[in-house]
């Protein structure tokens, strides 16, 4: 399919995308730049370009950064580099004016990683934040330059083909810059309304009672989104001090800190995402189930004391959501690299 820049605003030169942001301000219209951080969205080639500004165009409405859209076509047989530039806007609540945020997008052609770097930190405000969503599989140079300017790198590991080798990848990133650069999975965030109706069903006594029992852990998942279910089961090992002791990817089984073995099922369904999930403990079960379509998931507890239904918020998955929890004030990623590490022993 051809190439079509047609939503990527106007095409400058790069020596002039400064002066044309600045000539975006510079009109009779009531509007006014807002900016409170980076956000540079790399992808491979042009595909994604359309799709991605389109996104960005709906994330600015609550987020107001400058965006750069980075295609990067490394295989290209000449080297150039093309540059356009556009505002999104959008009325303030007051309806008197219009807020509005810059995006630049760079499309490199045939340029190594390290000249594709220098083109995008050209680029940058450099009194905010750098967020990078890198989409696709990570780089195999994990010594470009790039990640020494980079605050937040925002991944999704669904999207991964080969999850041993990114691991490795990442794993290489973080142990050069991990003590500036935050981490943020979007994979891990689409579990967090499962992890948090399973903490909350805990407050239940005759559940929490049953911790130290617990002999099964199932999880039904969508065949794109084992590695989901894995994260999920990595979190519910690392939170209950379980050790990997078989690291089938399909059945891994667990150790608890009693010596007791945790069998884990993945189960494949036709259902979206993670459709359901259960423990079993000597004398309980406890299960969340969420039917298609459903905005809710149903906890069930069943213990001697009898059965117990509570719904809570499925919450929502697509990806504007999960990159607006993901700028949420305060980090939970503690507790994902705790899982990671878990994850790691699975695969590993």
């Amino acid at each position: 399919m051809a190439f079509d820049p047609s939503s990527l605003g106007l095409q400058v030169e790069l020596s002039q995308i400064t002066s044309t942001l600045n000539s975006l301000w510079n009109t009779p219209e009531q509007r006014t730049r807002a900016c409170l951080l980076n956000l540079v969205v790399y992808c491979q080639g042009t595909q994604q370009l359309a799709s991605n500004t389109e996104l960005i165009s709906k994330f600015v409405r609550n987020h107001a950064c400058r965006a750069i859209l980075l295609g990067d076509a490394p295989s290209a047989t000449t080297q150039k580099t093309s540059a356009w530039v556009q505002a999104h806007c959008h009325i303030n609540k007051a309806g008197a004016h219009e807020i509005c945020s810059e995006q630049i997008t760079l499309l490199a052609e045939g340029l190594s990683q390290a000249a594709v770097a220098n083109v995008l930190m050209a680029n940058l405000d450099y009194d905010l934040p750098l967020n990078l969503w890198w989409q696709g599989e990570l780089p195999k140079n994990t010594d470009s330059p790039l990640w020494q300017r980079v605050d937040r790198l925002i991944i999704d590991s669904l999207d991964w083909n080969n999850p041993q080798e990114a691991l490795r990848r990442l794993s290489s990133i973080r142990s050069h810059f991990s003590s500036r650069m935050a981490l943020a999975d979007l994979n891990w965030t689409r579990t967090l309304n499962l992890r948090q109706a399973a903490a909350l069903s805990f407050d239940d006594p005759s559940l929490l009672a049953e911790v130290g029992s617990i002999h099964h852990l199932n999880i039904h998942h969508a065949p794109e989104s084992k590695l989901t279910a894995l994260l999920l089961a990595s979190w519910f090992a690392s939170q209950l001090s379980w050790v990997v002791s078989h690291t089938n990817p399909s059945e891994p089984r667990f150790r608890a800190p009693s010596g007791a073995e945790i069998q884990c099922k993945l189960v494949q369904t036709a259902s979206g995402g993670i459709s359901a999930m259960s423990l079993h403990s000597e004398h309980s079960s406890f299960s969340l189930q969420r039917e298609s379509g459903s905005s809710l998931l149903l906890s069930t507890i069943k213990s001697p004391a009898g059965t117990t239904h509570r719904n809570f918020p499925a919450g929502h998955n697509d990806v504007i959501s999960l990159l607006t929890e993901e700028m949420m004030p305060g980090t939970r990623h503690r507790v994902y690299l705790k899982a990671l590490g878990t994850l790691e022993a699975l695969l590993f």
